[in-house]
């Protein structure tokens, strides 16, 4: 786990560095990611949220006083997923919507404005057209209403025709395309010129609109108390549109409620004069039947039984009761349906056991005992409706629902969006991630080597330096690099090239190093130059061939007028001491290039070249021959043939494998002896590398 960790925290910092290396990647991504981001949360309307707080009220028997025993009846008490519902129901919605004006759109069009936050208000409280002119490709063709001063405005068609001049809180009525077309503009804050988009829409479109702008949910659980939410670019008209849902709700409960109980009211009217009748008929009944038989003496046992029955009938009457309100709320199918019907089984059941046991006493007493159980139901039963009668007048009369408002919305001031401090961060983090795209993305379709292991396990050669970016030239003025500044983090490494060059070089070996490049640019002449002087600096006489006869620049780097050279002398157009020229550097000897022969290679090629190389192998110590790029032509191997040490430097992260061998293999065709070796220049260190400072701090 501890190596997975560390390995993880190297490959993140090692992704850090790689970005830090291509800054120039990184930070305009991020400066217009910003400004994109900045746009973005000025263009973004501010949108305000306001809330309100309902309660829905739950009533029992204990709460509801005189009206208690009629609950079951009509209460709309629901659970609050069931009352939500409701209140987004269209019925509910879309009232408020028609209501509201929100089927009435007008769109502010000007983009300067709405990126400075100075766009106007127009709203409209009728808008109606032909309907030829309404959709185009199954879309709402819009109008435009420009302002033309704070109270008036003009209108136009889709065609960009102009209608009519109109002022704000007037009806318009005109005629148009063989129709009539209306619109009534009852406020508008704007500026002159400033233009709207006018637009009437569909009910149910604007029903939706308004769903995604409208929340409700239950405040914790249980609780019956409900939040409505809505948003809207304009804070006083999200309060209106808020404070009429809950009082439309509201005004729906309550109407619900009063139609409920009357629709009892009358059903119950309707019976009384029925259940008076039956009662009147039942007390003749026992009258005349007491007058005919006279006094008889009820004993305890049947005292009980007429108990135990009118109790029966009383329960199961207002069990009917209760199953009558329920089949009006619920399916026959719904478990509250049937667990009435069970019940009624049950106590029906009762009541036929009770007439048996009645079957047993004397027929004088079982009549007295029928005639008193009917003018005790038929009392009971229209006193019970008289009160319910009573209830229902009062319920009826009164404007009393199941919800209240506890909070009504109020207007805000503070928009809960954009938020642009979050915007701007979103959109810097994504110019980010997108900058490290790039970088990855270029990262893995570039095909430069970068490591130094792999190329020599590739190649089979070594890499003796790692120099990293330094002086562009080999001199500084007239005098190289590592005279000027010898504790330079390149010249340290190029010293490490010389010591493995030493180290590398057999005693019986001819003194001759050749240096050559892959292409143009990548440093070679800074690497020869900077090896000479340091070659030097040990006490030997060191002599810097310029064998570039075709772009020798070397005379440029000692500020040595170009003149005879090497070319020259191959030419037998001058001799080796008239075109050997010191420099400022004690035991350095320059060869320049020379004018530009018609036939370089053939020159370098020639047996002349190689006697002369023999000659001044007498008369120097070492000699360092810098070559042309290897891979634009065959002067570098002709040039190379003679030399026991070959240096090819390659540029970091610039050339693939696959031409660093073949650049090797072309040096190498003619001198098939010689020790090769690579340097990588512009090496870019990590920090790991350990080369943050200078040699000399040590």
């Amino acid at each position: 786990m501890s190596s997975s960790s560390k390995k993880e925290e190297t490959d993140l910092f090692d992704l850090l560095k790689e970005l830090a290396r291509n800054w120039k990647i990184m930070i305009p991504c991020v400066i217009v990611a910003g400004i994109v981001g900045v746009f973005v949360a000025m263009w973004i309307r501010p949108v305000y949220k306001v809330d309100a707080l309902l309660q829905i009220e739950s009533k029992n028997n204990k709460s509801m006083g005189m009206t208690g025993g009629l609950s079951s009846l009509f209460a709309t008490t629901s659970p609050a997923e069931t009352e939500i519902e409701l209140i987004k129901s269209r019925h509910i919605i879309g009232d408020a919507v028609e209501k509201m004006n929100l089927l009435y759109v007008a769109t502010p069009i000007n983009k300067l404005d709405r990126l400075l936050h100075r766009e106007g208000r127009m709203e409209l409280s009728r808008f109606e057209r032909p309907e030829s002119s309404i959709q185009k490709n199954k879309k709402i063709i819009p109008w435009v209403a420009v302002a033309t001063d704070s109270a008036s405005f003009d209108l136009y068609d889709h065609h960009n025709q102009k209608i009519l001049s109109g002022a704000v809180g007037t009806t318009y009525r005109f005629p148009y395309a063989n129709d009539t077309a209306c619109i009534h503009i009852y406020r508008m804050d704007a500026t002159p010129g400033q233009k709207f988009e006018i637009v009437k829409e569909e009910r149910l479109d604007a029903i939706d609109e308004f769903k995604k702008a409208f929340d409700i949910k239950e405040k914790g659980k249980k609780t019956g108390i409900l939040e409505f939410s809505y948003q809207d670019i304009y804070p006083d008209r999200a309060t209106k549109v808020l404070n009429e849902i809950a009082t439309s709700y509201l005004r729906q409960n309550v109407e619900q409620r009063n139609a409920e109980a009357q629709k009892t009211l009358e059903f119950l009217e309707k019976q009384l004069p029925d259940v008076k009748a039956k009662l009147d008929s039942s007390l003749l009944k026992f009258n005349t039947y007491r007058n005919k038989v006279g006094s008889v003496d009820i004993g305890a046992e049947t005292q009980l039984i007429l108990e135990k029955r009118n109790k029966l009938q009383q329960s199961l009457l207002e069990l009917q009761q209760r199953k009558q309100s329920a089949v009006r709320l619920f399916q026959p199918e719904h478990p509250t349906v049937k667990t009435l019907e069970d019940q009624e089984n049950n106590l029906k059941r009762e009541l036929a056991n009770n007439y048996a046991a009645t079957k047993r006493l004397p027929n004088t007493q079982q009549e007295v005992l029928k005639l008193t159980n009917e003018v005790d139901m038929s009392k009971h039963m229209y006193t019970t409706m008289l009160n319910n009668i009573q209830q229902l007048k009062l319920v009826s009369a009164g404007e009393v629902g199941s919800v209240r408002i506890i909070d009504f919305a109020e207007k805000v001031t503070k928009p809960i969006k954009p938020k642009k401090s979050l915007i701007v961060c979103i959109a810097l983090f994504l110019g980010l991630l997108l900058g490290a795209a790039i970088v990855s993305i270029r990262s893995k379709f570039s095909n430069g080597v970068r490591d130094a292991s792999f190329i020599e396990r590739e190649t089979g050669f070594s890499v003796y330096a790692k120099v990293p970016k330094g002086n562009p030239n080999g001199t500084k003025g007239t005098r190289p690099l590592a005279v000027v500044e010898p504790d330079d983090v390149a010249v340290e490494s190029i010293r490490a090239l010389r010591s493995s060059l030493e180290f590398s070089m057999e005693e019986d070996s001819r003194p001759v190093i050749g240096v050559s490049g892959l292409i143009p640019g990548v440093g070679k002449s800074f690497i020869s130059v900077n090896l000479a002087a340091l070659y030097a600096g040990l006490g030997k006489k060191v002599l810097l061939i310029d064998a570039d006869l075709r772009k020798g620049r070397l005379h440029k780097e000692f500020g040595i007028k170009r003149g005879k050279g090497l070319s020259q002398i191959l030419l037998g157009e001058a001799t080796v001491d008239n075109v050997v020229q010191s420099t400022e550097v004690d035991n350095l000897f320059v060869m320049q290039c020379g004018n530009v022969p018609p036939n370089p290679s053939e020159l370098l090629g020639s047996k002349h070249y190689s006697t002369m190389i023999s000659e001044l192998e007498k008369a120097y110590d070492l000699i360092i021959v810098d070559t042309p790029p290897i891979m634009l032509v065959t002067d570098a191997a002709l040039a190379c043939r003679i030399a026991s040490q070959i240096v090819m430097v390659i540029e970091y992260n610039k050339h693939s494998i696959e031409a660093i061998q073949d650049g090797m293999k072309q040096l190498l065709k003619g001198n098939t002896t010689a020790h090769a070796s690579f340097v990588i220049n512009k090496y870019e260190h990590g920090h790991s590398d350990g080369y943050g400072y200078k040699y000399g701090k040590y």
